[in-house]
This record gives C-alpha cells, sequence and structure tokens, in this order.
C-alpha cells in the first residue's frame, strides 16, 4: 500500500528534517526574543511599549503566508538585496513565534511579580538582578505548557513554505502523491501526529517534573 512512499523516502526525509529545524529555530528564537520583549515592554517606558505592541499586533494579526511573502519578495526588492529563502523561513518563524511567545511569558512574569520582586529586593538584590535570577526562571517553568501549544501551531504552520519555494513535509507529499493521495496524506499526517506527540509528551514531562505547585498560567 505504501511501497511509494519508501521508493520517495528521501525526499519525504529532506521535507520532515527542513519542517523540523524551522520549527525548532523558530520556537528557541521566539523565545529568546519574547523574553526580550517582555522585559521592554515592562520596563522601556511608553515608546518602547509601544513600538513594541505594534510588532506584536502585527505578527499576530496577519497570516503567516503573508509574513513570508513580505520577507521573501517586498523586503528584498525595497533593500535591492537578494535574501535566501531559508534565511526568511527562518527569520519569518522565529520572529512570528516571538509575538505570540511574549504574550505567554509577560503573562507568567506578571503572575510572580509583585511578591518575588519585593523579596528579591529586600535581600539587596537590584531589579535587574531579581529578574534574571528570580522572576524568569519561576515564569519559563510556569510558561511550559502554553509554549508547548505554540510548537505544536508552529510545527503545523510549515504547511505555507511551498509559498516560497522551501520544501517541507506537506510540499513533499503534495510532489509524490501522484494518484496515491489518500495513502499520501494518511502517511503524512501520521508523521506529523507522531512528532507533535514525541515533542509534546516530553514537554509534559519536564512541566511535572518543574512545575511551581499551585501556580499556573491561563491562556
Amino acid at each position: 500500500m505504501f511501497e511509494f512512499i519508501f521508493q520517495n523516502s528521501q525526499l519525504i526525509l529532506e521535507g520532515f528534517l527542513l519542517t523540523v529545524g524551522i520549527t525548532l529555530f523558530g520556537i528557541f528564537l521566539g523565545l529568546t526574543l519574547g523574553i526580550l520583549l517582555t522585559i521592554g515592554d515592562l520596563y522601556g517606558g511608553k515608546a518602547v511599549s509601544a513600538v513594541i505592541r505594534v510588532y506584536v499586533e502585527f505578527f499576530r494579526g496577519s497570516p503567516l503566508v503573508v509574513q513570508l511573502l513580505i520577507g521573501r519578495y517586498f523586503v528584498p526588492d525595497v533593500l535591492h538585496i537578494p535574501i535566501d529563502p531559508y534565511i526568511v523561513a527562518f527569520l519569518v518563524f522565529g520572529l512570528n513565534s516571538a509575538a505570540y511567545q511574549k504574550g505567554y511569558i509577560k503573562g507568567a512574569v506578571e503572575t510572580v511579580f509583585d511578591d518575588q520582586m519585593m523579596a528579591g529586593l529586600s535581600t539587596g538584590m537590584s531589579k535587574a538582578q531579581t529578574i534574571y535570577h528570580v522572576i524568569l526562571p519561576q515564569a519559563l517553568r510556569i510558561v511550559i505548557p502554553p509554549w508547548t501549544n505554540e510548537f505544536c501551531s508552529l510545527t503545523k504552520s510549515t504547511a505555507v513554505l511551498s509559498y516560497v519555494g522551501l520544501m517541507d513535509l506537506t510540499g513533499a507529499g503534495r510532489t509524490v502523491m501522484e494518484y496515491r493521495v489518500i495513502e499520501t496524506w494518511i502517511f503524512i499526517g501520521i508523521v506529523y501526529l507522531a512528532w507533535i506527540t514525541a515533542f509534546t509528551k516530553v514537554a509534559d514531562i519536564i512541566y511535572e517534573k518543574k512545575k511551581i505547585p499551585g501556580i499556573e498560567l491561563s491562556v
């Protein structure tokens, strides 16, 4: 039934690896930028907060495929500099994820902020030291479940990569399906399901070991 899958296994593997690579890069770049955006929003003043708000609204309020097309065609045209589509894809996924993760991280920081900030300052630490050593470690533990949801969403969003000429897992499926449409999409669906389930199970285990009893983030 699935002989043609094995005949095209190299193409499918390459598509899967691209999906995995862009997802992991996007989720971790988004995490890093999300932390910086949260700190900027809380401590950067009104001007910085306004800029961050515009950034977040753009990436959360427009389709990911539109963001990819802007990065692939509009930005190089304006700058008169060719940009590799792989670079565009990796950056856009990271920037998009950061907009969502900023909301999760800010919510987690605000959950522990007041009491923990007072406790940190009372021990002689500065605000920056308290944020880095006390608040962020707790906030990042709280944010694991919504962070896992972001991973699932980002993985499935890689299906739009074909719009900028990249061959992700879904694109590989479209290429090899020929007249075996049902079998192809069953197999592709199984691969997505297995990858996402494996990652989320690992994240759930980490969360159960690291969660702070009695403190959860509502999303």
